[in-house]
């Protein structure tokens, strides 16, 4: 998979059901570390909450993995509904989490199903998407004469260098789609054959 959907910025809704409160918080997320400090947050802001339920898709283009938790309701009524409305948006990359304030009537395994669907639903239509390409990151040394070609180069890729150091060369990193490796790779041979 060499392109994936995801969330342009992180967003926020709110839902109200049977005098319950379901407070629902997206972000994008690249990986496992980034969605537990997303949800750390979300549950730092919240800790009078009766649930703080969520899912997540991390790890695309080449290791797409999905978790989800109840968080106390009922198995199956809260994260596999928050789940389910990311991957029928096929979005990658996104944790979702729903926040709820018991109102004092239980809305049964169906309510909690249909609302937990909702309240993720109602935020991701909130949410502007993006196509996001596979990047790859490559490490350069190049002289000083060579460094502005390549970044000239490294930007017509939709690239980015990150991180350079200007010592007796310049050396970093550099981020660029995937499908653009090895014109990278060939670039910066001719840029260090040339000196």
């Amino acid at each position: 998979m060499e392109t994936y959907l995801t969330i342009k910025e992180s967003k926020e809704a709110e839902l109200t059901e049977q005098r319950s409160r379901f407070l629902s918080y997206v972000s994008p997320a690249a990986n496992k570390e980034e969605a537990d400090a997303f949800l750390d947050k979300i549950r730092a802001m919240h800790p009078q909450a009766t649930h703080v339920c969520w899912a997540y898709q991390i790890g695309a283009p080449d290791n797409p993995t999905s978790y989800y938790s109840d968080d106390g309701e009922p198995s199956g009524t809260a994260g596999q509904p928050i789940l389910q409305s990311l991957k029928q948006k096929e979005l990658q990359n996104v944790v979702l989490a729903v926040v709820r304030y018991f109102g004092g009537i239980k809305l049964g395994v169906r309510g909690l199903i249909d609302t937990y669907r909702a309240a993720a639903q109602n935020v991701l239509e909130t949410c502007q998407t993006v196509e996001e390409r596979a990047k790859e990151e490559l490490t350069f040394s190049c002289s000083y004469p060579a460094y502005n070609t390549l970044l000239y180069k490294v930007e017509q890729m939709e690239g980015n260098i990150v991180s350079p150091t200007f010592g007796e060369k310049i050396e970093g990193r550099i981020i660029i789609p995937r499908v653009k490796r090895q014109e990278l790779e060939n670039i910066l041979s001719d840029l260090n054959g040339r000196r």
